[in-house]
């Protein structure tokens, strides 16, 4: 629990010794136009190109906003407009968020604050899409729970959306709005302070973030299978990641050579897991005393994990580094954004865009963006569109595409608990072939949400934007920053 965290925005300092960048392989810029006068923290990635964004603790925390880019495609030059408000009684700071795959909903829940008073509150609250209008309204918990609080949630496999309890070992599967199913316990006594990763086996891998006596174990790992409900013990990470006295966890990032990247809480560790062989091994030790006691990373499409780091638990000092699994012993500081060393890890949020840039919001109202290296990993595999052909007519509602990688390799985008920013799903970006304007299409209801890059084609279908000009439209598909090799000629309307 993180009863000092409130307290410690408020107290954080400049902490000396944390390190200069040494290896400026990115670099940030702030966005033209910063958001009106507020703080922002979790973003959500709507399936129309546009960035949801929560206002944060200084604000109104029933408050969203919306980044919309530029004409060009540009996010550095987006405009803000008002994402809507959330229903009067429920103004969350760390919570459970996921956006559904119809294409227009988005649902948020639970709340560790709520008011900014401690809770653990199992409040929720459904957002509605329909064009430039974002409506709330309130979602009943699943039945018989006391608690969400700051749970982890993740998208299963199979489209379906799974919310964790905090304070128990509860999971259950939403089903539609004040609906839900529960699903398996994890082994462990709570899901309190761990974390929901999505694998290329369909399975959701979760570190353990106290002693399982179930597993028999203090540094256990388990995994779930969306086709029984049940978790299973996985095997031990390699020593404990996290601190019993205050069970904070870091990220977990799943990375294009099949492997994930697990940061250790208030310890100065990192864990690196095999997918194909189901094991653990030692990652590299951040230096300088540096950890990730809650806190960001991303996955760039050059294949290296930017990751926000700060000293013991809940101090500034913080430091952005990069891990480059063709380096595999070695965390490499990077340039850092205006407010490191200053903040503390758990006050930012990285989230990939289409771009292939990172967004980054920490609490304040400085939004910036990094621009990785340029280029893709190896095993990184750019959505392909089966039978791409031109002169295709565009449809008000559901134009299909076939092909193959829509949602990409991994989710990209993680924290731990409190926050969750996923990307694996495909977004249909239109550019004007007369006006080389940017428009994107709404994607809805791909056939699979896998990101099993060995699943037979997969379709998703989008809708025509509002307003779309007559002409021919260049049309992508991107996962996670990442375009399609090919693409589609529609015209439109």
């Amino acid at each position: 629990m993180k009863f000092l965290k409130i307290f410690a925005m408020a107290t954080v300092v400049l902490a000396l010794g944390a390190g200069i960048a040494s290896s400026q392989t990115g670099s940030w810029a702030p966005l033209t136009n910063q958001p009106p006068g507020v703080t922002l923290g979790p973003m959500l990635q709507l399936r129309d190109g546009r960035i949801l964004v929560h206002e944060e603790q200084s604000g109104n925390a029933r408050d969203w906003w919306i980044l919309t880019p530029s004409t060009t495609g540009s996010y550095l030059s987006g405009t803000w407009t008002s994402g809507g408000q959330l229903p009067s009684n429920y103004a969350p700071f760390y919570f459970g968020s996921q956006v559904l795959n119809d294409g227009k909903t988005v649902v948020i829940e639970g709340g560790e604050y709520n008011f900014g008073t401690a809770d653990w509150t199992t409040l929720g609250a459904i957002g509605t899409v329909s064009g430039s209008t974002f409506t709330w309204a309130a979602n009943s918990p699943p039945s018989g729970w006391g608690t969400i609080g700051d749970a982890e949630s993740t998208v299963l496999a199979n489209g379906k959306y799974m919310q964790a309890n905090c304070c128990t070992a509860q999971n259950a599967i939403f089903n539609g709005p004040n609906s839900w199913t529960v699903t398996g316990s994890v082994k462990q006594p709570s899901n309190d302070e761990s974390g929901f990763t999505l694998l290329t086996t369909d399975e959701v891998l979760t570190v353990d973030a106290k002693s399982d006596p179930n597993c028999s174990t203090s540094t256990g790992s388990e995994l779930y299978n969306q086709g029984t409900g049940a978790w299973r013990c996985g095997p031990n990470t390699v020593g404990r990641l996290y601190n019993p006295a205050d069970e904070e966890l870091g990220a977990a990032v799943l990375m294009y050579n099949n492997q994930v990247i697990q940061f250790g809480g208030n310890v100065v560790a990192t864990n690196v897991y095999d997918v194909a062989t189901s094991a653990w091994a030692n990652g590299p030790v951040p230096s300088g005393g540096l950890d990730q006691a809650d806190g960001p990373a991303a996955l760039e499409p050059n294949g290296k994990v930017l990751a926000m780091l700060s000293p013991g638990l809940f101090q500034g000092g913080c430091q952005f580094v990069e891990y480059d699994p063709l380096n595999p012993t070695t965390l490499s500081n990077t340039a850092n954004p205006a407010n490191c060393p200053s903040d503390s890890s758990f006050v930012g949020h990285l989230m990939i865009l289409p771009t292939g840039q990172i967004m980054f919001t920490d609490l304040s109202g400085t939004v910036e963006i990094y621009t990785p290296v340029p280029g893709f990993a190896a095993g990184v595999k750019q959505p392909f569109i089966v039978s791409a052909h031109t002169n295709l007519p565009m449809l008000p509602l559901n134009n299909v595409l076939g092909g193959y990688y829509f949602n990409g390799l991994t989710e990209n985008n993680g924290y731990g608990d409190d926050y969750q920013g996923r990307t694996n799903y495909p977004l249909v970006r239109l550019t004007s072939y007369s006006t080389a304007q940017v428009y994107y299409g709404i994607t809805h209801d791909e056939s699979t949400h896998s990101i099993n890059p060995n699943r037979v084609l997969m379709t998703t279908m989008f809708d025509r934007p509002g307003g779309l000009p007559t002409g021919s439209y260049k049309t992508e598909v991107i996962a996670n920053g990442i375009v399609s090799s090919n693409y589609v000629v529609f015209q439109a309307p």
